[in-house]
């Protein structure tokens, strides 16, 4: 009788070592889940940019041109401050440019000194004319020339009077340095601003991207880096934010690090002010929060 091996290349191991294997993944399974872990950190959004907009100086608004809650794009035309004046003087300034006066009569000076000049230069030739006279025609040039270019240089400052009035009267068109949202109008037309009044014409704020500001713990901090992405939560909704910004040092009364997260928001579907959780993967043992969401919401202040 021929006894045949029941072990062949492709059969499976025996019970007791299967068993083996398994228990094995699973501590190996075990291991790295504990080796990292997810954490959640509370914070809140607030505008990218919040910018009040006045006057360098005290003037009666002449037009305003938004509202509250307006959007707004970079350059838009805001509100105008009272020009009649400078309008004025620009079209007194553009009047006295474009006269050509002095320069015409120059010209011809300088056109006569010259042919008197050469008509004594032939003489010259001759012996027909004097030296005095050749000194006396050339000098008679010489200060013609000097007047046309005098009346010319006239012009050019006249030119650029006019190019300094216009600039006085952009700068009193108030213009929106980007793009946003009209949070409130604190004037109305005819009003006076700035100078020595603190309160702005308006504000704007940039809602996308938003900010997310969070507290972290130190040890969490210093796994982020400048740039990096990550995943943000806000209600039922998860987007994908970049690090802006990792302060350099620890809040003394916290115990934290105020990290800053920049998260688009095209479609304005995100409120400003709203509550958010930061989602990261963190060694273990790094994920442990020293203080509760109320004293971290206590150290963030009021929302926005």
């Amino acid at each position: 009788m021929t006894c045949r091996s029941s072990m062949s290349g492709n059969s499976s191991p025996p019970v007791p070592l299967r068993a083996g294997l398994f228990l094995l993944a699973g501590v190996l399974l075990l291991t790295v889940a504990s080796a990292a872990s997810a954490a959640e950190f509370e914070g809140f959004l607030e505008p990218n940019q919040v910018v009040d907009i006045s006057a360098p100086f005290r003037d009666r608004i002449e037009a305003l041109h938004v509202d509250d809650g307006a959007p707004v794009r970079t350059g838009q035309l805001l509100a105008e401050l009272d020009s009649r004046v400078l309008k004025a003087n620009l079209a007194a300034a553009r009047e006295a440019a474009a006269f050509h006066g002095e320069i015409d009569a120059a010209r011809a000076l300088v056109t006569m000194r010259r042919n008197r000049l050469e008509l004594l230069q032939e003489l010259e030739k001759s012996g027909n004319a004097r030296p005095r006279e050749m000194i006396s025609a050339r000098t008679d040039l010489a200060m013609a020339r000097a007047r046309l270019q005098s009346a010319l240089e006239a012009q050019r400052l006249k030119k650029l009077d006019v190019r300094v009035i216009e600039a006085k009267i952009e700068e009193k068109k108030l213009r929106s340095p980007l793009d946003g949202v009209v949070e409130r109008v604190y004037k109305q037309q005819f009003e006076l601003v700035g100078g020595a009044d603190t309160e702005p014409l308006l504000t704007l704020v940039q809602l996308d991207p938003l900010l997310g500001r969070f507290h972290l713990p130190p040890a969490a901090a210093r796994e982020l880096k400048t740039g990096q992405k990550v995943q943000v939560r806000i209600g039922d909704t998860s987007a994908t934010g970049t690090i802006d910004f990792i302060s350099p040092v620890i809040d003394a009364r916290s115990g934290t690090v105020s990290v800053h997260v920049r998260i688009p928001d095209p479609e304005h579907g995100l409120a400003s002010g709203s509550r958010c959780h930061l989602i990261l993967t963190l060694p273990a043992g790094e994920n442990e929060h020293d203080r509760t969401a109320e004293q971290t919401a206590a150290d963030q202040g009021p929302l926005q």
